[in-house]
């Protein structure tokens, strides 16, 4: 679904806030829901109800950049990862490289120890 057609399918403007997209959507699922209609409907009410819900779901996947109005930019995908998301990563090289250098001082120990001269890597 197209981001212009969920907005006309919700009835929200262009320059609608995030609370605002949320609230619309929540009237119109109250509205349309399929247990709110008789058996004979309910066909009809499930087919609305999902395209309600898909509507939604292409605005909430819509990432802003700069503001909370959907009038500015927006680009589909992933948002850009968290600083909480990210910590494990850098936890991961922080490690990486402090075993990188315990091994590198630890050999380094080694040839001092076999070889007591003034610059250890010299013959």
């Amino acid at each position: 679904m197209h981001f212009k057609d969920a907005r006309a399918l919700l009835g929200v403007p262009i320059n609608a806030t995030v609370p605002q997209v949320k609230a619309a959507y929540k009237k119109k699922a109250l509205e349309n829901h399929p247990d709110r209609f008789p058996p004979d409907c309910k066909s009809q009410a499930e087919a609305r109800f999902k395209l309600i819900s898909e509507a939604y779901t292409c605005l909430r996947s819509v990432t802003y950049s700069g503001s909370a109005s959907m009038g500015g930019m927006y680009r589909r995908g992933r948002q850009m990862p968290s600083l909480v998301a990210s910590i494990p990563f850098a936890l991961l090289i922080v490690g990486t490289v402090s075993l990188g250098f315990s091994c590198a001082a630890s050999a380094y120990r080694k040839q001092q120890q076999e070889s007591p001269a003034r610059h250890p890597f010299l013959p």
